[in-house]
Order: structure tokens, then C-alpha cells, then sequence
């Protein structure tokens, strides 16, 4: 790829026009099946767009950075952003996870992934926390997960109904969920203990012997408690 730009980088008769089209056409357009399933190497992009940008200014930048992305009827020259497209390619990915069926090769995979996160056996529900709840440490995560959750992260996403029914209302997160506040889980040793004792959905404080909630007794053995008062307020906040 590099040494695909340094050899059109000798044309210098190419118009800026022209070495955007070279560029879209037979260059970058060789990389975005990469893109779009590889993890690429630190600096890399980095360092593929300070060629780009060589290739269109020759060592002298007239115009930021910004306007050669840019449509040609608002001044720029239509040429892609590495940067944009490949968290387009998240983006998909993420569609593709939230909308696909879940039999899919793919989304069987990936949402054993997610499971497997901290402790917390969530696969998308990882998406409906809350920023100040969200994981920062994503290390666990191989890196093309890492990088679907960082991209996600850039938006403000809201959800315009909870789940009230079903299966969905079983998989509810308990933890950093701002439609399910639970005030006492955001207390790291309650939320730890809660983690160790594999509560962390609504569907996990039931009894499926008994057909009804945990009782609190119940629950503070599975916690590790001695005392009944964190399983209670638990409970209570999310009966309420």
C-alpha cells in the first residue's frame, strides 16, 4: 500500500482532482476490506494519511487538513477520510450485532466476546450504559471489540423505551443502567460483590425453583454478606 502511493506520488503532473480520484479509486479502495476486518498496527493510519497529504500538497499544505474531505461544491476535493470510514465500518459492525439474527456465526462469536467482559455477562446490554458507567479499562476485549466499544462511545445515544416484558426485561443490566437506577450497586464494593455472585441482570435475582424474587437471605449468601440490609435495598430498588 505505502509503496502504492510513493509510485503515484511521481506524477506530478495529476491535478488535485486527479490525485484524489487516484487515491479513492486504486488506492484506498484496496484497503478497505482491511479496514473492515483487520486491527491494524498502532500509527498506522497515522502514517498512511501523512502520505496522502504529501502526495496532494508536495511538502506544502495550503489548506487544512479537513477541507480535502470535503464534496467539491463546498471547496474540498471528495477525498475519503481513513479515520471516518473505518469508524463507518464499526458502525456496521454494531448494526450487524444489535439487528442481525443472533445464529449467525458472527454474532454467536461476538457475543461470547462481550459476555465474557469483566465479569459482567453482558453482550449488547454493554451498550445500554451509561457513559459514566462504561468500562475504560477494555483490555479484556480482543481489539476489534475494543474498538466497536470506543467508537460507540463517541456518540450520545439515548433509549426511547426500557424493557418491561419478556426476555428482554430478564437480560436488563442492574449495574451502571441510568433506566434501572440502582443506587446502592453504584457503591464499587457492592457492585464488586454483586459481579463475584453473577447478579447482574434483573433475571438474576429470581428463583426459578420458587417462581417469585430472592429473598434477601438468599441473596446476602450469594454476596457474601452477613448482613441483610444491601440484599433488601437491592431489591427494593428494583421492585420498586
Amino acid at each position: 500500500m505505502i509503496e502504492r502511493i510513493r509510485k503515484w506520488m511521481r506524477l506530478r503532473c495529476l491535478s488535485l482532482q486527479g490525485r484524489a480520484l487516484v487515491l479513492n479509486q486504486l488506492v484506498l479502495s484496496t484497503l478497505w476490506y482491511r479496514l473492515n476486518t483487520l486491527a491494524l498496527a498502532p500509527g498506522f493510519l497515522t502514517h498512511l494519511r501523512r502520505l496522502i497529504l504529501e502526495l496532494f500538497w508536495s511538502g506544502m499544505h495550503w489548506a487544512p487538513v479537513g477541507v480535502l474531505h470535503l464534496p467539491l461544491k463546498e471547496g474540498g476535493q471528495g477525498l475519503k477520510c481513513l479515520y471516518t470510514q473505518v469508524r463507518v465500518f464499526h458502525l456496521q459492525a454494531l448494526q450487524r450485532l444489535f439487528y442481525s439474527a443472533r445464529s449467525s456465526a458472527w454474532s454467536i462469536l461476538a457475543h461470547t466476546f462481550l459476555r465474557r467482559f469483566q465479569g459482567l455477562r453482558y453482550d449488547r446490554q454493554l451498550f445500554y450504559l451509561s457513559p459514566r458507567g462504561f468500562p475504560r479499562d477494555l483490555s479484556g476485549l480482543p481489539v476489534f471489540y475494543q474498538d466497536l466499544l470506543r467508537t460507540w462511545k463517541l456518540f450520545l445515544t439515548t433509549r426511547s423505551v426500557a424493557a418491561t416484558v419478556g426476555a428482554d426485561l430478564l437480560t436488563e443490566p442492574l449495574l451502571h443502567n441510568p433506566r434501572l437506577c440502582v443506587q446502592v450497586a453504584e457503591s464499587r464494593s457492592v457492585r464488586q460483590r454483586l459481579v463475584l455472585a453473577e447478579v447482574t441482570r434483573v433475571g438474576d435475582l429470581l428463583d426459578y425453583d420458587r417462581r417469585d424474587w430472592l429473598d434477601p437471605l438468599t441473596l446476602a449468601r450469594r454476596m457474601g454478606l452477613s448482613s441483610l440490609r444491601t440484599p433488601r435495598r437491592v431489591l427494593q430498588e428494583v421492585l420498586c
